[in-house]
């Protein structure tokens, strides 16, 4: 077995751990999605990894494992996902991907990675799949980047100056998943300043671990 399948059986059978059953057109989906990327990131800075399987294992997985939480979560069918300071788009293109009815948007502030992400959603040919070229905290009023049911952001800033750009783009119900290395602490100095300003808090924090690691990671959840 070569080492590309390898790491394909080894972030399928995370997903199930997940609650994801993917499809060989869902595996199929991100390894086209991971090329793009990484042939597009030989002449634009997009990424740091370009090992497909670090792409594969690392980031799409963490995308992977917050799709399994936020389906448990979200009771809505086909929810509004906003993946703030989306990047290359892993976490956006996994959730879209193990997630076909949810509409999810991949914002991002800096034009290079929006023109990749942009060019890259029209070829995927996914329903629902949208890009705004937008810096959160910049803008005021309500509209389409606005009123989402999850907002999710991964490595976009410290965990209280993630959430204060975060919660306001989310509903009154809506949800905001941050990745952590840690369990967040909610009486934290600076963390407990951003929840009151925003009537939000912790609702939990879930442990995970990606494929050939043995740490756990950890997925915050936040809302009213």
């Amino acid at each position: 077995m070569t080492n590309k399948k390898n790491a394909s059986c080894a972030l399928q059978e995370a997903a199930a751990g997940w609650g994801l059953s993917l499809s060989q057109e869902q595996m199929a989906q991100i390894d086209r999605y991971i090329n793009e990327l990484l042939t597009a990131n030989q002449k634009t800075n997009l990424t740091a990894d370009t090992d497909p399987d670090v792409v594969l294992l690392r980031h799409m997985a963490d995308g992977l494992a917050a799709t399994g939480f936020l389906i448990k979560e979200v009771p809505k069918p086909a929810p509004r996902i906003l993946d703030l300071g989306a990047g290359g788009g892993y976490i956006g293109m996994a959730i879209k991907i193990a997630w076909p009815q949810a509409q999810v948007m991949l914002m991002e502030s800096l034009e290079r990675k929006f023109r990749f992400l942009n060019a890259m959603a029209v070829r995927s040919g996914l329903p629902g799949l949208t890009v705004a070229l937008r810096r959160a905290g910049k803008e005021g009023g309500r509209g389409p980047e606005k009123d989402f049911d999850v907002v999710v952001a991964r490595a976009l800033a410290p965990l209280p100056e993630a959430l204060d750009l975060a919660l306001p783009l989310a509903n009154p119900e809506g949800l905001v998943l941050i990745f952590q290395s840690a369990a967040p602490d909610p009486e934290e100095h600076g963390l407990r300043r951003v929840l009151a300003r925003h009537a939000a808090r912790l609702l939990k924090s879930i442990p995970y671990r990606l494929p050939r690691e043995d740490r756990d990671r950890h997925l915050a959840l936040f809302g009213s």
